[in-house]
């Protein structure tokens, strides 16, 4: 997921994810029990389970990818209005396990959960580019590089391969890289692009160069399996979510403090502007914080 500002919005949106948690408990005495801000929209987005959403760089529109049966949909909703804009973008196979949007806000990258393939499509929902095969298994996450030169994915067998995102055809220009580390569910480029690091259902993370793929910092063990993981701004940290959302030292790989999500972090965002950090956990509920007073 792109990250740009992403923590603002999840903040405006924690009452949606708590009363989707608990629909028992009365909306309007949460709201004034915990002060929290009424969310702007409530996306009613898929009959089955939503996997990943990116914004757009209108700040206006985002897109959302789900497991709808038999078929991958994804959907491009007005957050404005809260209401779908146009048709459902349709996979032929089951599922779509992640979407990243590319650096210059206008391709994004689409991971099949079944026919094992990674298609572009640009944001008005057409197909723009080859489709790519992956390395026979699943693929959970994906990634650019900051300059949109390349395209990092990381599937079910702990394979990682760097593309060349310009081409049409299969061009795999880094790996593929065997990390052991299990299911890769989280895949980050640093802000220079020259580290990526991945986290997977091992419990581990590695920090490597983006050009070799050797290892640079890690394995980082005993974690829990890692879902996610963000640099920060600078390059100097990574935060990361596990059974924890752990605070780590990028050059030697120390954990500098961790935060404690209430039902386990799943996902996890950074603010630009305002040094928040904001983790979503299982049930749906996000947590805030303050990377710089840990509060």
């Amino acid at each position: 997921m792109n990250n740009t500002d992403a923590a603002d919005t999840l903040s405006s949106q924690a009452v949606a994810f708590e009363s989707s948690a608990d629909s028992t408990l009365d909306q309007s005495a949460f709201q004034e029990q915990s002060n929290l801000p009424t969310p702007k929209h409530e996306f009613q987005v898929h009959q089955q389970w939503t996997s990943s959403f990116v914004f757009l760089d209108d700040n206006v529109h985002i897109v959302s990818g789900a497991d709808n049966g038999d078929k991958g949909t994804m959907h491009k909703w007005d957050c404005k209005t809260g209401l779908l804009v146009g048709e459902p973008w349709e996979r032929k196979s089951r599922g779509i396990r992640a979407l990243a949007l590319s650096p210059d806000g206008k391709t994004i990258a689409c991971s099949g959960a079944e026919d094992r393939t990674i298609l572009r499509w640009n944001i008005d929902g057409e197909i723009v580019k080859g489709i790519w095969p992956d390395d026979g298994d699943p693929v959970g996450s994906l990634s650019w590089s900051p300059c949109g030169g390349r395209l990092a994915s990381g599937s079910r067998g702990g394979i990682i391969l760097i593309r060349n995102a310009e081409n049409e055809g299969e061009d795999v220009e880094v790996g593929p890289i065997k990390t052991n580390q299990g299911w890769i569910y989280a895949l980050a480029y640093s802000p220079l692009g020259d580290k990526i690091a991945s986290g997977g259902t091992k419990g581990t993370i590695c920090i490597r160069d983006s050009n070799t793929g050797e290892i640079l910092q890690g394995p980082i063990d005993d974690l829990g399996s890692v879902f996610s993981i963000v640099w920060s701004w600078d390059g100097s940290k990574i935060y990361s979510a596990d059974r924890f959302v752990r605070v780590l030292d990028s050059n030697s790989g120390a954990e500098l403090h961790r935060f404690e999500h209430f039902n386990g972090p799943y996902s996890i965002a950074l603010s630009r502007k305002h040094s928040l950090l904001a983790a979503v956990g299982h049930d749906g509920a996000a947590q805030l914080w303050d990377t710089e007073s840990h509060q």
